[in-house]
């Protein structure tokens, strides 16, 4: 039963950590591939049509925006007004845009996953109430609330791009990308809380050894 203790549990979870943590590494190869590819990337986006039996016609301004196509079974629960546009784009721009996002990505994964590294260090060498450990799972809780923001700045970005490179007439690209996740706003307020925990047993165990 000891081998299940919570010890135990804390060093194999450091080392699962430790193995993600160079495996993540991999991920910067996205990077480059991004610009390698000959192709175009496949994007879509939602559009609401002027009048529901409107037949839009879409136009690139540019030569390396292709495959425009038109869609409304991908949209659930949608009124007849609207669609989904799908493109592949292999602009320098898009592709600019795209490896930030990857960029952004791959930083905020590991900079989580290094964190979580050395809170189970600490867990393992039974310190769990520790300030530091506060300050880490509050940092992680940072990072998972940037990538929800991220999302909606980088949708209000693309919609921007979007509308200087596709001119659509008998229809207009709708604003929002569906982009809110809610549910991971959630955990990372979650995550607050129990950082907030972690700060409160800090300070409590501080008081405890004071008084012994």
């Amino acid at each position: 039963m000891k081998a299940l203790g919570s010890h135990s549990i804390s060093s194999i979870l450091k080392q699962v950590v430790t193995v993600a943590w160079y495996l993540e590494f991999l991920l910067l190869l996205t990077l480059p591939l991004v610009f390698l590819e000959e192709g175009g990337l496949t994007y879509t986006w939602p559009l609401t049509l002027n009048q529901p039996d409107a037949n839009p016609r879409i136009t690139a301004a540019s030569p390396g925006i292709t495959g425009i196509k038109l869609h409304r079974d991908c949209l659930r629960d949608a009124r007849p007004s609207e669609q989904v546009v799908s493109f592949e784009d292999g602009t320098p721009a898009r592709k600019l845009l795209q490896t930030l996002h990857n960029l952004a990505y791959i930083g905020v994964i590991m900079f989580i996953t290094w964190q979580l590294k050395k809170l189970f260090e600490s867990l393992a060498g039974d310190q769990p109430f520790r300030r530091r450990n506060a300050s880490r799972v509050r940092a992680i809780a940072v990072a998972v609330v940037f990538l929800v923001f991220f999302d909606v700045a980088e949708a209000l970005l693309s919609r921007l791009y979007t509308g200087a490179t596709l001119a659509v007439a008998g229809a207009k690209l709708d604003w929002y990308d569906y982009s809110f996740d809610g549910e991971t706003l959630l955990l990372g307020v979650l995550l607050l809380i129990i950082a907030e925990v972690f700060r409160r047993g800090t300070d409590y165990q501080a008081d405890s050894e004071s008084i012994v």
